[in-house]
């Protein structure tokens, strides 16, 4: 009898199989892996708001210095992140996905115990080197996911991940805040650390291992059915892989830039903005205010609007007219009157931003096949990398003209490239 797809020895891909672990009574493989990024992100969110203090009491001479070596450690994990990116994608192809994730959760608490220990700045600076070129545990998780359901599921899935990712990010502060006024700094950093290597026990206990082989070749027709689905279906990447990434994929890996350099630009400038608007540089509780409210924007973003509206078969309008959204929005932003009437622009470009993110993962993942799927969100974690120093250079190149005119041009930029999506995205077919 034929089996059927799904059933007992049934015929059923190795991604359904993983799928159908989310079913009652299943692991919850999405689940889990969600859970794993976000627990790292919050965790590694946990000591962002003390970093200069902490520069301080390490021996930095003063605010400027703390500040110069913040900007060290950021600048050299960033180019650690850029230049790595696609090695880890590659072995991720051929050694597992998943290997890959839990080997970026382990590293992620060794590096966070390395800052624990530190007796001098440059410590930090190297365990942020460190945490640029072994960790990266977000590509790492959006890249399992994306061979551990049907393609049909993906963006429910991706929005899943990167929601858990957006909470860890807006909560981690707030609680390494209050751990650090009980535990010190030292002991919130220390607290930070261990919480990536319990989500990687986690992953280990509850996520199967990925599918690594190209699908098997059918057995030759005299009979020597030894050379189906063996070692030489199993990655390298064949010569011409590269050469077969066409302009779908690139155009994807360029919106997913574009989105990570516009938000890092308006965050970096937000408290710079509200401090003008209150005419007070001392907004520390205005600009605490606003990033919350954000944080929850990119939540709702990603797990409602995204999932809901920015759905496959429609990606090319919606992506077309969030980025016509945003550009106004960004419009607005700059001519804000009020100190309230810029953090709700800005909570509502955060919710649009985010909102567009799942979408730009599953464009970057249905264009390629799935067993090089690790290979392609490598290469998008040197994408975000460098849109985190492209972010900031051009914030501080606005800042010197003038903010007001550099949201404008940003809102411009923004127009231009929902045009392009508008123009020459296509729809991607995800089969169930």
């Amino acid at each position: 009898m034929t089996g059927t797809p799904g059933a007992a020895g049934g015929s059923a891909s190795p991604a359904l199989r993983l799928w159908r672990l989310r079913e009652p009574g299943g692991s919850g493989v999405v689940l889990a892996i969600a859970l794993g990024a976000g627990i790292a992100s919050f965790a590694m969110n946990f000591w962002i708001p003390f970093i200069p203090l902490y520069m301080l009491d390490l021996g930095a001479t003063s605010d400027a210095n703390a500040l110069f070596w913040v900007g060290v450690a950021t600048s050299v994990q960033g180019v650690g992140r850029l230049v790595t990116g696609p090695m880890w994608g590659i072995l991720s192809d051929r050694y597992g996905r998943r290997l890959m994730f839990i080997r970026a959760l382990g590293f992620a608490s060794a590096t966070t115990a390395i800052a624990a220990v530190a007796r001098e700045p440059w410590h930090i600076a190297i365990a942020f080197a460190c945490q640029g070129i072994f960790s990266g545990f977000i590509p790492a998780a959006v890249a399992l996911t994306s061979v551990s359901v049907p393609d049909s599921r993906l963006n429910s899935s991706l929005s899943l991940v990167t929601g858990a990712q957006y909470l860890g990010n807006t909560v981690g502060p707030a609680v390494g805040s209050v751990l650090a006024i009980v535990l010190g700094m030292r002991g919130a950093i220390l607290a930070a650390a261990i919480m990536p290597a319990l989500a990687a026990i986690m992953v280990i206990a509850i996520v199967p291992r990925d599918e690594t082989r190209a699908p098997a070749r059918p057995a030759p027709a005299d009979g020597d059915a030894g050379e189906a689905g063996s070692a030489s279906d199993v990655l390298p990447p064949p010569p011409n892989f590269w050469r077969s990434l066409g302009f779908q994929f690139f155009l994807a890996l360029f919106f997913y830039f574009f989105l990570f350099g516009g938000t890092q630009l308006v965050r970096l400038a937000t408290p710079l903005a509200l401090a003008d608007l209150q005419g007070d540089p001392d907004v520390e509780g205005i600009i605490g205010i606003a990033f919350t409210l954000a944080g929850i924007a990119s939540m709702v973003g990603v797990l409602i609007v995204g999932r809901r509206w920015v759905s496959p078969g429609r990606f090319r309008l919606m992506l077309a007219g969030g980025c016509a959204l945003t550009a106004l929005a960004h419009v607005f932003l700059a001519l804000s009157p009020a100190v309230a009437a810029y953090v709700v622009v800005f909570s509502a470009i955060s919710l649009l931003q985010a909102a567009m993110l799942p979408a730009s993962n599953t464009l970057i993942a249905s264009n390629v096949p799935r067993e090089r799927r690790g290979t392609a969100f490598g290469l998008a974690g040197s994408a975000q990398a460098l849109a985190f120093i492209v972010g900031p250079m051009a914030a501080a190149w606005f800042a010197a003209i003038s903010m007001n005119t550099g949201f404008v041009i940003l809102g411009g930029l923004f127009l231009a490239v929902g045009a392009l999506v508008l123009w020459r995205l296509r729809e991607p077919t995800l089969e169930a």
